[in-house]
């Protein structure tokens, strides 16, 4: 049977929504970070390692929406509703058993040096937040859960499931600042987000376990060993991109105290509209891969151009307007409480910079579920590894040249290098 359009359009009318209060719960507690706690070496730590938790979770995530979901759709569709628990089931429990079994190596064999194997920062800076280092771990392990279930959710069509688990992160790391208020720290930050994130996972498996009948004791590892070559690939890629991502955050953290905060805060702000146009495509992922199986190639590129060029003027125009706003944003948003006056200057025109990269990695955000549901992952990931290579070599340059403002125009430079790589190869299949 042919899905109907407006069961995507509502899906994306619902998650949008959703998608807007999330990001709303974000902003507002990025706002209480910087009242409560400023810009200095502890939240610089704390944003170094929240976003690499962030990272692992999304490589899981990307793995789950470019391979196992179409996959599972498919055995859904031509199996069974078991098949696809049985493989879900398998992929999730050897991951985190990898996963698990790779952050205990990792700490035996680091011992007491394994904090300043992966941050740059001072010896006693490490050591005064020592308890953000060790909660990094669970926190890691608990967001994967969360991406990869809510994904699975998404994929019956619960969209605004998929944005559950950045909600109650938020939303705890509001509650716990307002509480703590003057006493906060970092640690009472990273404290909140574990909690939220066990209690978000405890809720979706109950969901899936009513709703769905889900049944976690199913298990079939040799379906998961048949996508193991594509997802090895996509993974390796994924890799590079955690490290390209970690890599310059690594080399600014031996300088100025608060400056991988700014750059979050920037970062965070220009990401914001961004969110909405993730959901937007992860709606038209779900879309594009029905209108494959039903063998409709030619609506499905011309669903995705549609879609591309509304993204693409949706983004021109707020990078325009949050351009011209970025002084009114840093000074009256960012400016207050703990919050220095020359680190406002400096996240001022860090956003007027990155700002104009979104409209490229909206671009490249639609034009890449092509990729994903032709099955063409193997080029795709060798676009983004080269670029992510690439971009390691001009921030290397770019930091010890420029700081904090040679990152964000490389991190310019390589969105719309990832752009007009993937525009490039954008060729339909005979």
């Amino acid at each position: 049977m042919k899905l109907k359009i407006g069961t995507y359009k509502k899906g994306a009318v619902y998650s949008s929504a959703f998608s807007i209060g999330s990001k709303l719960t974000a902003f507002v507690m990025q706002l209480l970070i910087a009242y409560y706690l400023g810009a200095n070496t502890g939240t610089d730590i704390y944003f170094y390692l929240f976003n690499i938790a962030i990272l692992v979770g999304g490589l899981v995530q990307t793995l789950n929406t470019s391979i196992l979901i179409p996959k599972a759709m498919f055995l859904r569709y031509n199996e069974s509703s078991r098949a696809e628990m049985q493989f879900h089931n398998s992929f999730l429990y050897t991951f985190l058993l990898l996963a698990a079994g790779a952050l205990l190596l990792f700490c035996i064999i680091g011992g007491k040096q394994a904090p300043e194997w992966i941050m740059n920062f001072p010896t006693q800076d490490i050591r005064s937040h020592i308890s953000v280092y060790y909660l990094f771990f669970p926190l890691t392990l608990l967001i994967i859960v969360n991406l990869y279930v809510s994904e699975i959710l998404v994929s019956f069509k619960y969209f605004t499931l998929g944005l559950s688990c950045n909600f109650m992160i938020n939303f705890s790391g509001i509650v716990a600042l307002i509480l703590f208020g003057q006493k906060a720290d970092v640690s009472i930050v990273m404290y909140s987000s574990c909690c939220a994130c066990l209690l978000n996972i405890i809720l979706l498996l109950w969901f899936m376990k009513k709703k769905l009948r889900w049944q976690f004791s199913l298990v079939k590892f040799a379906l998961v060993r048949s996508q193991s070559k594509a997802l090895t690939g996509l993974a390796v890629n994924q890799g590079i991109i955690i490290f390209a991502s970690t890599f310059p955050m690594y080399l600014l953290s031996q300088y100025q105290p608060g400056i991988i905060t700014i750059i979050n805060y920037a970062q965070k702000f220009i990401q914001a509209p961004l969110a909405l146009i993730q959901q937007i495509t992860s709606v038209l992922q779900i879309k594009l891969n029905n209108l494959y199986s039903h063998g409709e190639k030619e609506e499905m590129y011309h669903v995705t151009l549609r879609v591309t060029l509304r993204l693409f003027l949706f983004t021109i125009c707020t990078s325009l307007v949050i351009f011209l706003l970025r002084t009114f944003i840093a000074e009256e948003l960012f400016g207050l409480g703990k919050m220095p006056y020359a680190a406002m200057e400096k996240l001022s025109s860090l956003i007027g910079i990155m700002t104009f990269a979104m409209p490229f990695t909206a671009v490249s955000l639609a034009c890449m579920k092509i990729y994903f549901t032709e099955g063409r992952i193997r080029l795709y990931i060798i676009i983004m590894s080269l670029s992510n290579l690439f971009s390691c070599i001009c921030y290397y340059f770019a930091i010890e040249t420029w700081k904090e403002h040679g990152y964000a125009v490389v991190y310019l430079f390589i969105e719309f290098v990832i752009m007009i790589g993937i525009v490039a190869f954008l060729k339909r299949r005979k």
